[in-house]
Formats: structure tokens, sequence, C-alpha cells
């Protein structure tokens, strides 16, 4: 029997557990049956993932994250994640200080967190770097159920395609989301999100993500942050200014600047607790 003590976060619907693995010290070995175990909605905790507080590899770093998704396999960055991990670390006093330099598998990430007059994480905004394009709004056969289909491939530290839509009515997320998702042109797979303008404003948007290895989640925030340069990129959206991005389950904002995107978003803790399995 394993005891593991966690904590349950999220960043607009888009939930974590949070291990912090300098106390837990769970073996490699044991890692994905774990997370996969406790990923399971109904029959255990229950999220989208699961993020790890471990010690940073180098003193270039104040703390290290691994992200993994609720199959157990392992992604680069979370741009909802951060903003948990960063709200964790900082309100238990692990990092004490606004901007945190996190190691991850993309790389150095430096969330920034506001906080209130009682010191709690109200908002954290991050740098998201800059993107790298494959392709921008190209005709991109998927298979002989779905056909082509327009998009934009890009990686932001992870993988996303960006397909534009005029209407998430009749829009099957799932089965199109998996066919790009399991594509042979993605071989370590991506994320897939699709994007609806609003013709009355265009520096507001609303996405929905096919999330590699969890499925349509409530939010995802390197979606977010993927759809808005992608728009950018074909000239649909104002740079100059914020760009509100709706997603199911909360509003997150997207900024372009000469340097990269920067991603601001709310995170939550929902409980602490311990679990056995």
């Amino acid at each position: 029997m394993t005891r593991v003590r966690f904590t349950k976060m999220h960043g607009c619907g888009n939930d974590f557990i949070l291990i912090d693995d300098l106390e837990e010290g769970i073996p490699e070995e044991k890692k994905g049956e774990i997370i996969r175990s406790l990923c399971r909605r109904r029959f255990s905790v229950g999220a989208d993932g699961v993020l790890f507080l471990c010690k940073p590899t180098s003193g270039s770093y104040d703390v290290r994250m691994l992200v993994f998704n609720a199959d157990g396999s392992e992604a680069e960055m979370s741009g909802n994640g951060i903003r948990c991990f960063a709200k964790y670390v900082y309100e238990k006093g692990i990092v004490q200080k606004k901007r945190i330099n996190v190691e991850t598998l993309a790389g150095l990430i430096v969330p920034e967190v506001e906080v209130d007059e009682r010191d709690v994480v109200t908002s954290i905004r991050v740098f998201m770097g800059k993107p790298v394009f494959t392709r921008i709004d190209e005709l991109f056969y998927v298979n002989e159920q779905i056909g082509e289909i327009k998009l934009t491939s890009l990686n932001l530290g992870n993988p996303h395609a960006v397909v534009i839509a005029d209407s998430f009515e009749g829009l099957d997320i799932d089965t199109v989301g998996e066919g790009i998702e399991s594509h042979k042109a993605s071989p370590n797979r991506t994320n897939v999100n699709f994007v609806v303008r609003r013709a009355k404003n265009e520096n507001e948007i609303s996405v929905r993500t096919y999330e590699r290895g969890v499925g349509e989640t409530l939010s995802c925030g390197t979606g977010s942050t993927a759809s808005v340069l992608a728009l950018n990129a074909l000239g649909y959206v104002n740079r100059g200014a914020p760009i509100i991005v709706h997603t199911e389950g909360g509003d997150l904002i997207v900024e372009i600047r000469e340097e990269g995107a920067y991603l601001t978003g709310p995170a939550e803790k929902v409980y602490e607790g311990v679990v056995e399995l």
C-alpha cells in the first residue's frame, strides 16, 4: 500500500493533482501507474494531469516542474499547470519571490505572481516564448472519415495544431481532435485547438482544446496562447492589444510582444488530501 499526499488544483477548470516529490520521493518506475490511478475520474481523485514538484538540476532554477497527462505520458509544459504550480510554491513558502524560475522539459519558464493584501496569489502572468511554425493555414489530410481540413501547426514548448471554425455547433471535437492528435505527421502526438472568432470584437476569441493524452479539457493555457499566435500569423487579431480567450472553464488573457507571448490567468487550490493506492 502506498500513501500519497497531494493538492488538487485547477486553472480555468483544467485540473491537476500536484505532488511534492521533494517530500514524497516516488520512485520513477511507479509514477506512471500512480498517475493513471489518481487521474481516473469517478474511481479516484480525478484530473487532467499530474504535476510533480522536484529539485532543480542546477542553481539556475528555483524549482523543477514535471507534467504528466492523465494517460501517464509526459508533457513538456502546461500553461494552466504552471500557474497552479507557481501559486503552490509561492503560498507554501518554497520560493519566496514573485518571479519564479521554473525548470521544465520546455526549458526555463518564469511565472510572475500577483498577490492580494493577505499575500494570496490571485493571478499569474507567464512568458510563453516565441512559436516555431511548421505550417500556416494549409490543407491537411486527416483520414478517410474527416478528409482535408485547414490548420496551422506550431510548437510553443509543446506541439499544437490550430483549426479555425465558424462555430462549435455540430463540430465533433473528439473525432476530429483524435484524428489530428494521433496523425503520423505528429509522431509524438499533438494538442488540437478549435478556434471561433468573435465578429463584434477581433480581440476576443473562443477556444476548445483536445489535449493529447487527455481528450477535451475545459481549458488549455498553451493551447489558448497557440491559438492567438496562429490568428496573429494570419492577421486576424490586433497584436498591440490583449486578446481575451474564452474557454469552457473561464477566461485567459494573451498578449503578443516583440520578445514573445504572455499568458495571464487565475489558479485555484481545491483541496489537499492523502490517498492510499
